[in-house]
């Protein structure tokens, strides 16, 4: 797409200007009479891995009592694949306490997200995950490629014993590439000869810090928006492939890898009052053989996305936006084109065929050894009235010292455990009350957003109140009901729901929309059945679905997701009217 510069958004001017991400945030964050960052050195700052926040359950308070709003910043991990060693996991924990908010949040994507960290404490919190356990931030936000997901078990459950290839290792690989390469990084939060310490504080020796070398492969102006790579295989769709920009999907036949399925163009994002926005799942793009055709098309997408997306609207910049103005056949050409080929293979269109949960114990391909799929309420590790878990799996992690991987369902995976260890986890376990397998069905593949009170887009609540939810229809008889229910509070669903059996998004104060219809393994999205439902009335109406569903499917088998496509939305929206 030809730029014109007066045309572009604000946010392009801004990473222009911020020569190579440094912006003026050495300065701002030097002044301490500064309580927040500005503006532009916000955008600037999401390509580090951070997000600036208030707390907006004191917003009326703070402004009656003629108080600045309550300032913070969230900073977000690059984990890919979500793996992490025992030390990553005990130093973020540690981290927590003394920077943040005395939790921890998986993330969608498979990263930790430390909540409630001050401005002054920014910079110790990065450099510390850096300089301890070389765990990076940068690019887990921004318009650069995010972190990239995988499937959490891919080196260690039985149905990967044979394969033949590495899935984490090409994560990683995508991941280390695809790196913005801007010192910035560095010299911010890393490089200690540029930081004077004083009284416990840090403080910039220079002013004006930049670097305006371009970048080799996102230039000067970096991506149009973010930009999603998810790693997975057709016997595993943990990491909802096709919900990604670009997915990568490791193609079997009787256990053994044949090649690989590039998808393009998904992403859920969309606007309740801009129609012209909308979900989209991936389209299936090419099918190739080897990783270095899977490198090249995947930076040639990036490539292309650069230079073609939306610059000027950034509601409409996405990839799948991109695709769809293109055409998916000119987009297909013009991949082909940056990556050196006369044109693409055809795509094998072979789907994902579930989207397991990894609950409870499971026997590794490694003799000896096994990992266990622990449930944690909406990804907060945090000790509860009614689970511990944040001391629990602390005490699992420092005493076992398993391999710890993030799923992007908010769910923790201990790998690595020795058979003679495996009853003492589950005495901790008891001792903690942190549920596995054992949690009710209904609840094993539940997912919400943070939403309120920090995220300054939510319009309704979501991890607060998705439990309320889920107590109200157990009640109502379906603790065992087998069905994927995922929340979020507003629309540009971080929490997937439009790939859920029973997506609830927030359209206003506690009013929430209800979809209904996609299927277990998430190819396919669901539709709209009803409008702004007050709070109190979500758990009734979806236990007339799930009621009808049952009574209907007359333990067939059928899943709830396919038994609302095949209703139609009409019918459920009568049936709820």
């Amino acid at each position: 797409m030809t730029d014109s510069q007066d045309k572009l958004s604000k946010v392009e001017h801004i990473k222009v200007d911020s020569h190579g991400l440094y912006g003026t945030v050495a300065e701002e964050f030097t002044d301490k009479e500064l309580s927040h960052f500005s503006e532009p050195n916000v955008q600037v700052l999401k390509h580090h891995g951070t997000y600036q926040q208030d707390n907006r359950d004191l917003r009326t308070e703070r402004r009656r009592a003629g108080l600045d709003k309550a300032w913070s910043m969230m900073l977000r991990t690059k984990t890919p694949g979500g793996i992490m060693t025992p030390e990553q996991y005990v130093l973020c924990d540690d981290l927590a306490t003394k920077y943040g908010q005395n939790d921890l949040r998986i993330t969608s994507r498979q990263g930790f997200q430390f909540h409630g960290v001050l401005k002054g404490n920014l910079r110790s919190l990065i450099h510390d995950l850096n300089r301890f356990q070389q765990i990076s931030t940068l690019g887990a936000c921004g318009d650069v490629v995010r972190n990239v997901t995988g499937c959490s078990v891919a080196d260690v459950d039985t149905q990967f014993a044979d394969i033949g290839a590495d899935l984490f290792a090409l994560a990683k690989r995508l991941s280390d590439h695809l790196l913005p390469s801007s010192s910035a990084y560095f010299d911010l939060w890393l490089n200690d000869e540029k930081v004077e310490i004083r009284e416990g504080e840090a403080f910039f020796k220079e002013k004006g810090l930049r670097n305006d070398k371009e970048e080799p492969i996102y230039r000067k102006r970096y991506l149009p928006r973010k930009f999603k790579i998810g790693v997975s295989a057709d016997i595993d769709n943990a990491v909802d492939i096709y919900t990604n920009d670009l997915g990568v999907m490791a193609v079997t036949e009787n256990g053994r890898l044949t090649g690989w399925e590039i998808l393009a163009g998904g992403g859920l994002g969309h606007s309740h009052s801009k129609k012209e926005t909308y979900a989209r799942l991936a389209s299936h793009l090419t099918f190739v053989k080897t990783e270095e055709e899977v490198m090249k098309i995947a930076v040639a997408v990036v490539e292309v996305q650069r230079d073609f997306g939306n610059r000027e609207e950034r509601h409409q910049a996405r990839l799948k936006y991109t695709i769809d103005r293109m055409g998916l056949e000119e987009f297909r050409g013009k991949v082909a084109e940056y990556a050196g080929l006369s044109e693409l293979p055809q795509p094998t269109n072979k789907k994902p065929t579930v989207q397991p949960h990894y609950l409870g114990w499971h026997k590794q391909y490694q003799t000896g050894l096994n990992y266990l799929g622990v449930w944690v309420e909406n990804g907060r590790i945090k000790d509860f009235d009614k689970w511990k878990f944040r001391s629990g799996l602390r005490a699992i992690v420092e005493k076992y010292k398993p391999s710890v991987r993030l799923t992007a369902h908010h769910r923790v995976i201990l790998a690595n455990i020795r058979d003679e260890d495996m009853a003492g986890v589950d005495a901790l376990l008891k001792q903690y009350n942190i549920p596995t397998s054992n949690i009710e069905t209904l609840r094993r593949m539940e997912m919400a957003c943070p939403a309120l009170p920090l995220c300054g887009l939510a319009l309704a609540e979501a991890e607060r109140e998705l439990p309320n939810i889920m107590e109200g229809l157990m009640k109502l008889g379906h603790a065992d009901d087998e069905v994927v229910i995922r929340m979020t509070g507003c629309p540009n669903s971080c929490a997937r729901p439009e790939t859920a059996e029973i997506g609830i998004i927030g359209r206003g104060p506690n009013k929430f929309n209800l979809y209904t219809g996609a299927d277990p393994a998430g190819t396919r999205m669901n539709e709209l059945v009803a409008e702004s439902v007050p709070v109190g009335e979500v758990a009734p109406k979806l236990s007339m679905l799930l009621k009808a569903w049952k009574t209907e499917s007359n333990g067939s088998g059928e899943s709830f997701g396919d038994w609302a496509h095949a209703r139609g939305t009409e019918a459920l929206k009568a049936m709820l009217a």
